[in-house]
């Protein structure tokens, strides 16, 4: 029964390891739905939060990690899992990559693009809650794995709505009167933000991989 024990103890901490780089995500998203406008006011304060969060994520982690050091869940699989929490744990890392980006540099001239901008936040939001769901389905007992890839599936289908955006905004800021150095900074800003669903699409690539080999 210890090793039972041990499995809820990490399908707690993962559920928690989710809650905590949701919750990054959406201050990152508040406070760059405020930059895009030319809004600094709380930049500071959203980037020390979003620090903080994705440190107790690392936290959360590493206790994962040691109870499946220890023993739980089949050997054949924990290998899948720890790889399956450590992307979405680098979900968090590309949250607060960005952040700093924005709070360190404060490109200049996104308030000409704010509109494709905003649409990215807010894809960027749908797409980690769709993830958010399917890991929900997956660490559920009564695992349904047609409700786990419809929402594996609603993650795909943003994150490309995602690339389209931005392909579409690369071209449109360098055909634009910008100077070279404001292009290529507008658009190092464009990859921190898109680099976020990168990501989620990435960990629910191996949500899905791990979902044919085992059910929690």
């Amino acid at each position: 029964m210890q090793i039972l024990k041990k499995e809820k103890q990490v399908v707690e901490l993962a559920l928690d390891h989710c809650d905590k780089t949701g919750e990054a995500l959406r201050i990152m998203i508040a406070a760059m739905r405020g930059y895009v406008v030319g809004d600094l006011d709380g930049l500071d304060e959203a980037t020390s939060s979003v620090d903080k969060l994705e440190s107790e994520a690392d936290d959360r982690l590493r206790e994962i990690r040691g109870l499946l050091y220890s023993g739980a869940f089949l050997p054949t699989i924990r290998g899948d899992l720890y790889r399956l929490f450590s992307a979405v744990d680098k979900i968090a890392n590309r949250v607060e990559s960005c952040l700093d980006f924005v709070d360190q540099q404060q490109p200049g001239n996104v308030e000409d693009y704010r509109t494709d901008f905003k649409k990215i936040l807010d894809l960027t939001d749908e797409c980690y809650g769709a993830l958010h769901r399917a890991m929900e389905a997956y660490l559920d007992p009564k695992l349904e794995l047609e409700e786990l890839r419809e929402h594996a599936s609603q993650v795909s289908k943003i994150e490309s709505m995602i690339d389209d955006i931005q392909r579409s905004l690369t071209s449109t800021i360098f055909r634009s009167n910008l100077t070279l150095a404001e292009k290529l900074h507008l658009a190092q800003l464009l990859l921190h933000i898109v680099g976020v669903s990168d990501q989620a699409e990435n960990a629910t690539d191996e949500l899905e991989l791990l979902s044919l080999k085992s059910i929690i």
